[in-house]
């Protein structure tokens, strides 16, 4: 650097100098006419001067000359330099570009390297972390990475995996053929993704289901492609679908189809019957009396017998065939091809043995029984819901022809069920008219003659079919849920009606109603009763309660609460169709009755029947032993008063005495008793009117 400014110095002066000599050389030549000129007294140094001027002039131009030279020369040179300065700087200044974009190339490759290392370090760590097996093969199958997730659901390390052929050793037969076509099928197509589910066993014998995606990994300087494969164990889910799958197809307590299930077999049944010109069937059934079981032997009881029933079911038809458990102790049978009504009756027969065979439950044995009824396609319906109604229907013309029988369905069923559909409409018109009426018919001492109570009758005024009674229409009203509320419309009218009964008579008359099984059952009974009364403000004492015996006897654990329960709000009972059942003395024994009423087929035959008579007379003797009133009601010949009477039954009803009237009625019947209106006729041999 020093030696470089000296000489740029040097020639800085070199140069001032070469200009100085050129500018003396110059002034000297201008100057030389003027000295001659300025000189002629001195000829001498004129001459002198002229000969210097004349050798030394060329010399002296010679030597400005080459001084001008010199100096043009050393001007180049710093022109030039000065222009290699500028190349050299420039090329410097490129260099220096070029060194520090190789800089920054350097240092973003740095950074790079590193960030690969580090999402190397990453990616096997995920890799080998991954709560998901993974798998990489290359076009051959062989297995070149093989994660832990992959070892614990495989049971095979890394080291025992890898190079091995994955579908050949890893995978079951029954899915190799389709994995195979997965994995060749994205490689050689170069499909980018697929997915597959298969099922494997682990080393310990376990069996998964895993669902794969596999994915293509292409390589652009290998041909080689390879296939990454991201397992997920879908073993939990795919049993949960599985589980609801049966839950949704199936019923649970007897393995059999439910009712969605047997509806698409059913109509799929019904489409190949249709196509193929052959014949299907549907048998329903169920179990006769079977809420009596539920109800003695508890719902444990039941439901092993439901059970023992389906297995019975399955054993007496063919695996073609389907069972379905419709609801409660509701069962259907679809016969897939059947060869018309003879092959479906032998099928029927079949099961109809199979049930009647002793059933083993806990804490006790049975022998069921079963109502069947047969519906046969197409001839009885070419849809499900036509087919199954059919079938419904047969079945309850089998309970009404005794149970434990078959029925095939018959065109005059489905008028019988359009003539009770007709009869279910009508009645809620009838009752939303106010066609509902109560007939009371009194009740008589069987000592005095006295009318001592009315019991209220329900009738219907039909508009067309005139007078109906309870049996043209209860069955309707119970089928189609308007029983209840036809009992709380009895209850509320007997007790409105009672207190003017209680001005009319004068005297206490008391006003019975009767309870259906239903209007037993309902838990409210008790408290619908007791704000009826508290409503009507009627002494609850003049209210009576029937409730038949046969009914008792089907819910004897429950009796003993509502009736109860009933006592204690002052209302009495009555124990109807007394004689009817076998559980008559545990009924006395452990209910709070206040009056029998004997069941009428005994007061029938009892007056030419000495079997029967005797019966009776037991009753009634039993009945007056335990402070209970007897009553008879029905009575129609004087035989039979003449009986009831000679037994000590203590009150009597019937047409005999007289028959029921309106609550129009009632008025002029108290009228006619207060003239002396005897209802109680006089026994021939006794000559009296009463027995007193």
């Amino acid at each position: 650097m020093e030696k470089t400014r000296s000489t740029e110095t040097r020639e800085r002066w070199l140069a001032i100098l070469a200009d100085s000599l050129v500018s003396l050389v110059i002034l000297a030549l201008a100057l030389s006419p003027l000295l001659l000129l300025t000189t002629p007294e001195v000829p001498i140094g004129r001459e002198a001067m002229i000969r210097f001027f004349g050798s030394a002039g060329p010399a002296m131009l010679v030597l400005a000359g080459t001084f001008v030279y010199v100096r043009d020369l050393l001007r180049e040179r710093r022109r030039i330099e000065t222009r290699l300065e500028d190349v050299v700087e420039d090329r410097t200044r490129e260099l220096q570009a070029i060194n520090q974009e190789l800089r920054d190339e350097i240092f973003v490759r740095q950074q790079a390297e590193r960030s690969f290392r580090r999402s190397s370090r990453h990616f096997r760590a995920l890799f080998d972390t991954a709560a998901s097996p993974i798998i990489l093969i290359d076009s051959s199958f062989r297995i070149r990475q093989w994660n832990a997730s992959a070892e614990a659901l495989f049971g095979y390390s890394r080291d025992e995996a890898v190079g091995r052929n994955l579908v050949e050793t890893f995978i079951p037969e029954e899915y190799r053929d389709e994995m195979s076509w997965k994995i060749l099928k994205t490689l050689g197509a170069g499909q980018l993704q697929e997915t597959l589910e298969t099922g494997i066993q682990g080393y310990d014998g376990t069996d998964h289901i895993v669902l794969w995606n596999l994915n293509l990994l292409q390589d652009e300087e290998d041909d080689q492609n390879q296939l990454i494969l991201i397992g997920q164990n879908i073993s939990e889910i795919r049993r949960t679908q599985d589980q609801l799958h049966y839950l949704a197809h199936f019923d649970v307590l007897t393995d059999t189809a439910n009712r969605r299930l047997f509806e698409d077999r059913c109509q799929r049944a019904l489409a190949s019957a249709s196509r193929h010109g052959h014949h299907c069937a549907l048998i329903a059934l169920d179990v006769d009396h079977f809420k009596r079981i539920n109800d003695t032997l508890g719902h444990d009881a039941g439901d092993a017998l439901l059970k023992t029933l389906s297995r019975r079911l399955k054993d007496s038809v063919r695996e073609e065939d389907t069972i379905a458990r419709l609801g409660g102790d509701e069962f259907a049978v679809l016969l897939h091809h059947v060869s018309g009504a003879d092959g479906c009756e032998k099928v029927a027969r079949s099961i109809l043995e199979a049930l009647t065979e002793p059933v083993s439950v806990p804490g006790s044995e049975l022998v069921i029984t079963s109502s069947i009824g047969i519906a046969l396609a197409p001839d009885d319906g070419s849809h499900y819901e036509q087919l199954l109604k059919n079938a419904d229907m047969a079945m309850y013309r089998a309970k009404k022809a005794g149970r434990n029988n078959i029925q095939f369905f018959s065109e005059d069923m489905n008028q019988e069920m359009q003539r009770l559909m007709s009869l279910e409409q009508e009645l809620r018109a009838g009752i939303r008219a106010g066609e509902l009426q109560l007939h009371y018919q009194p009740v008589l001492d069987a000592r005095s003659g006295q009318l001592v109570a009315l019991e209220s009758l329900l009738r219907w005024n039909h508009p067309t079919r005139g007078l109906l009674t309870p049996a043209d229409f209860l069955e309707v009203a119970e089928q189609s849920g308007q029983l209840h509320a036809i009992g709380q419309w009895i209850c509320n009218n007997a007790c409105l009606q009672a207190r003017a009964i209680q001005a009319m008579s004068g005297t206490p008359v008391r006003i019975s109603i009767n309870l259906s099984s239903r209007q037993y059952n309902h838990p409210g009974l008790a408290e619908e009763l007791s704000q009826t009364i508290a409503e009507t403000r009627l002494d609850p004492s003049l209210l009576m309660v029937e409730i038949d015996e046969r009914i008792l006897a089907e819910r004897l654990g429950e009796t003993a609460t509502v009736l109860h329960s009933l006592k204690k709000k002052g209302i009495g009972l009555v124990l109807d169709r007394f004689g009817s059942g076998l559980s008559s003395l545990t009924l006395l024994r452990e209910l709070p009755f206040d009056q029998v009423k004997i069941d009428p087929p005994l007061m029938q035959w009892a007056p030419q029947d000495e079997n029967t008579a005797a019966i009776t007379h037991t009753l009634i003797s039993l009945a007056r032993q335990l402070n209970l009133k007897v009553a008879a009601a029905g009575v129609e010949t004087e035989e039979q008063d003449r009986f009831l009477r000679q037994s000590g039954c203590h009150m009597l009803q019937g047409h005999r005495f007289c028959y029921p009237v309106t609550s129009e009625e009632l008025p002029e019947l108290f009228a006619e008793l207060r003239e002396g209106r005897e209802l109680l006729p006089v026994l021939p041999d006794t000559g009296t009117i009463r027995n007193r």
